[in-house]
């Protein structure tokens, strides 16, 4: 393993959470993937973990600057969810509020990998879809208009900074024809609050084992609408579909048990108004992902042209249903 010296701070942090000791050998090495976090992974004769630090301007083209503070956010969401679905997020061993570092238990590549990767190589497992959509749905009914996580997950400017302003309202200068679909958005998203969101639920932040998957990098964890998280994933199974596109119905397949497993643990949301709502918000983020702030790095040229296509297509439909959204997603794809 190559390895790379760690950032005093983050050394000082981890000898003071008593995961090193003074003159301690270590191999360390700073861990790339992401673009909101300083994070390292670290391994001594007797144990290995995961330790990072928020950064104040995230490392992408666009000039893009978050609360650093979000880390103690994440901190509770993993404490908070490890009560209600234990192995399914990691245990802290140790967070420095003031310093906003946090490190975490580190899961083994021979027994947990990212699911991302899995889906760019066109892995595709139907049970997974199932237990993340199971998951997602168990976290958003255990919260749900539970008044004290409200206080607890207030979180609102980094929900702004990190998802609403450079996936909604950066992407719809681009496109002022859509200005009403994005306002009813925004109205939607900010109004109707009503549980624990992670903010980021996407397959690069979700690992996946033999018997449950492991949720992480919860920093944008907030009290907010539960709508953003299925279709913040969804998206990410639209995008990959697109990339290859000769397995698409696998991919529909995954997105449809992923849902039906998400609304059978949280039926409440399941009517016209929020899958509505649901499907508006999965265009714009399909362009978002294309034309704003943070454009995924896999799609060439003719994939984007193809999915914003794909997104103008799912706007302009009269009648917004489910079935609605997968026909004219496989239509779009297969031409």
């Amino acid at each position: 393993m190559k390895t790379n010296k760690l950032p005093k701070e983050i050394y000082l942090a981890s000898v003071g959470f008593g995961l090193l000791s003074d003159n301690q050998k270590y191999k360390s090495k700073k861990i790339t993937d992401g673009v909101s976090s300083d994070i390292w992974y670290v391994k001594t004769s007797n144990n290995e973990y995961c330790i990072k630090r928020a950064l104040p301007k995230l490392t992408v083209k666009e000039d893009w600057f978050a609360p650093v503070d979000r880390n103690n956010f994440e901190a509770k969401y993993f404490r908070n969810c490890k009560k209600i679905v234990p192995q399914s997020f990691p245990t802290l061993l140790g967070h420095d509020k003031k310093k906003f570092i946090l490190a975490m238990e580190w899961f083994n590549n021979n027994k947990f990998v990212v699911w991302k990767k899995k889906l760019l190589k066109k892995s595709i497992s139907i049970k997974d879809g199932k237990r993340v959509g199971s998951l997602l749905g168990t976290i958003h009914s255990y919260y749900y208009k539970k008044k004290k996580f409200e206080k607890i997950f207030t979180n609102d400017k980094t929900f702004y900074d990190i998802r609403i302003e450079p996936y909604l309202i950066f992407t719809s200068k681009l496109y002022p024809e859509l200005r009403s679909q994005y306002k009813r958005i925004l109205k939607f998203l900010t109004q109707n609050k009503t549980t624990v969101i992670h903010g980021d639920f996407s397959p690069k932040n979700i690992l996946i084992g033999k018997n449950y998957p492991i949720i992480l990098d919860a920093e944008t964890a907030c009290w907010g609408n539960p709508i953003f998280d299925v279709a913040f994933f969804n998206n990410h199974i639209i995008l990959k579909s697109i990339l290859n596109r000769t397995i698409r119905k696998s991919y529909l397949k995954l997105s449809k048990e992923f849902i039906e497993s998400y609304l059978a643990q949280f039926p409440i949301i399941n009517n016209k108004n929020n899958l509505e709502k649901f499907i508006i918000l999965q265009a714009l983020l399909i362009l978002a992902r294309v034309d704003g702030k943070s454009p995924v790095e896999y799609l060439k040229s003719k994939n984007k042209v193809l999915a914003r296509n794909l997104a103008k297509k799912i706007l302009s439909q009269k009648i917004y249903s489910l079935n609605n959204l997968f026909q004219i997603w496989e239509n779009a794809i297969k031409s």
